[in-house]
This record gives structure tokens, C-alpha cells and sequence, in this order.
């Protein structure tokens, strides 16, 4: 019995580590693309405060280069709104992964109680052996004592 549940508890050990490490890289891929989304955010915000300033000073701009400028900010934006969907998109697979990691970290403590009460009763079983063969030889021996 004992193996038996030294087997299950080592099962529901790697099972949750397997749950765990799932959970963990759906957690970091939706983790790279937030930063990534703020990554395009911050570019955006950058090549159109650069244009701004650039017209505000009155610089001299080659012909066209601002609306390059704006148009690569407006890429920037569809791109963060892209990596933003997607990371929404991840949110419920980090969140059943979460779940399933809570669910197998459950299995795994019970698993881990069952092994504990059979290892306390291996335990008792063992003392009330040796208590029983210590028993009897005091028996035993007090019966020799009488024979004499």
C-alpha cells in the first residue's frame, strides 16, 4: 500500500509540475506581449512628439518625411493595438492554466495526506508488533520462572 501511494504522490508531484510550467510560459508569453504593446506605444509616442517638435522649431524637413514620420506612428499604434488583443486573447489560457495548476497543487496535497496517514499507521502497526513480541517474551518468560 505504501508504494502505491509513494508512486501516486510522486505522480501528482510531476503532474502539477507540469501544470505549473505551463502556466508559467502562457503566463510569460502574455507577459512579452503587454511589454511589447507598451514598447509600440512608447515608439509611437516618441516619432510623433520628435515630428511635433521638429515643426514646432521650425526645422528644416525634407519634403514628405513628417507624414513618414506620422505614418510609422500610426503603424506603431495598429501594431500595440495588435499585441494588446493578442495578449487579451492569451488571458483565459493563463487563467485555465492557473485553475489547472490550483486543481493538480489540490490532488497533489491530498495525495500527500493520504502517504502521511499511511506511513502514521505503517508506523502504529509497527510499535503494536513490537510491543506484542516484547509482551511475549515477558510472558514467556515468566512461565519459565514458574516451571523452576
Amino acid at each position: 500500500m505504501k508504494r502505491q501511494l509513494d508512486r501516486l504522490l510522486r505522480i501528482r508531484g510531476m503532474l502539477e509540475d507540469l501544470s505549473r510550467l505551463d502556466f508559467e510560459g502562457k503566463s510569460a508569453a502574455m507577459r512579452a506581449l503587454e511589454r511589447g504593446a507598451e514598447k509600440q506605444r512608447q515608439m509611437a509616442l516618441g516619432a510623433r512628439a520628435e515630428t511635433v517638435e521638429e515643426m514646432a522649431a521650425g526645422q528644416p524637413m525634407e519634403r514628405g518625411s513628417w507624414r513618414m514620420r506620422l505614418a510609422d506612428a500610426e503603424i506603431f499604434g495598429w501594431r500595440k493595438a495588435r499585441l494588446e488583443a493578442m495578449a487579451q486573447a492569451a488571458k483565459p489560457g493563463v487563467e485555465q492554466a492557473r485553475e489547472e495548476l490550483l486543481e493538480r497543487r489540490v490532488e497533489r496535497r491530498q495525495a500527500e495526506i493520504l502517504h502521511e496517514a499511511a506511513v502514521r499507521g505503517e508506523e502504529k502497526q509497527l510499535a503494536r508488533q513490537d510491543q506484542n513480541r516484547t509482551d511475549d517474551w515477558f510472558q514467556s518468560r515468566a512461565a519459565r520462572g514458574k516451571r523452576k
